[in-house]
């Protein structure tokens, strides 16, 4: 679980830092070209050595690419429409309640600390959007933010299922699990890329961003999720990698709250904490 523990302070980090200037979407998109760039020459030198990736892992990671894409799109135009407090914690549980509701459409049903988990996530989104409780309107829950953070979930369940199915049909090791993470990167890239293009909004200069804080946040970006791949081999429970991961959450709302002044603390504390600890209950003792 230590490998878990390190990702998620990595992916909690690299968020908070495209949150500092507010121009998440360039961010991202500086933080993609730093990936790209700087594992170019190991990843293609290594993989030519070793062949490690077969035909179904390239067409999973492929698609997982896409799907990642189209995560770091609504992310930032999430991030753009609200604030870190009520996206991080809500792009993280949201995927959970997707994959929990596809299951249940399917006749697969959880266990009752799984329905008690849901009940929690539920009753933690519902908070996590509020100053104070005056302001329960339905424009909280419905408006662009909302959309952007759904969006933002599909990609998340996209990906995470493809690579799952990737995990299944790759060498095992570190070594295959970084090059499969650079493949997936890359394609994150192009997809990316071109979604920003399609979607490209006129308006007021993002402000600039610079190289250095992306490229760390890249870094960390590719280190934490390569470590969650490594972690999904070293395990026959999933589930706990997936429990384990909802840390990253307290800790990116905690420290936006100390950063960032964000208003709110006590309803999105209290929101947070509802969040983590039914995400831990789905993960354990879910199915």
């Amino acid at each position: 679980m230590a490998l878990v523990i390190c990702s998620s302070f990595m992916h909690a980090s690299w968020n908070l830092m495209a949150r500092r200037h507010r121009s998440e979407a360039a961010f991202f998109n500086r933080m993609l070209v730093a990936i790209v760039a700087l594992g170019f020459l190991p990843a293609v030198v290594s993989e030519a050595l070793a062949w490690s990736l077969t035909p179904k892992a390239w067409a999973c990671v492929a698609g997982s690419g896409v799907c990642c894409g189209v995560y770091y799109l609504g992310l930032a135009r999430a991030y753009g429409a609200s604030d870190f407090t009520v996206v991080y914690p809500l792009v993280r549980a949201l995927p959970i309640l997707l994959v929990g509701l596809g299951d249940v459409l399917r006749g697969r049903y959880p266990s009752p600390m799984g329905w008690l988990g849901i009940v929690l996530v539920t009753f933690g989104c519902f908070f996590a959007p509020l100053h104070s409780l005056r302001e329960i309107t339905i424009s909280k829950y419905l408006n662009r933010a909302s959309v952007w953070m759904l969006l933002t979930a599909l990609g998340t369940v996209g990906y995470s299922l493809l690579d799952k199915v990737a995990s299944e049909v790759v060498h095992q090791g570190p070594a295959t699990a970084a090059r499969y993470c650079y493949v997936f990167f890359l394609f994150a890239f192009l997809a990316y890329a071109a979604f920003l293009r399609a979607f490209q909004r006129e308006g007021p200069p993002a402000k600039p961003v610079g190289w250095a804080l992306p490229a760390l946040g890249g870094c960390l970006d590719f280190v934490g999720y390569w470590l969650i791949l490594w972690a999904y081999q070293l395990t026959q429970h999933a589930s706990y990698v997936v429990a384990f991961r909802q840390l990253s959450i307290v800790i990116g709302v905690i420290l936006a709250f100390v950063l960032y002044k964000e208003r709110g603390l006590a309803l999105r504390l209290a929101g947070t904490s509802l969040i983590t600890a039914g995400l831990v209950l789905i993960g354990l003792w879910g199915r």
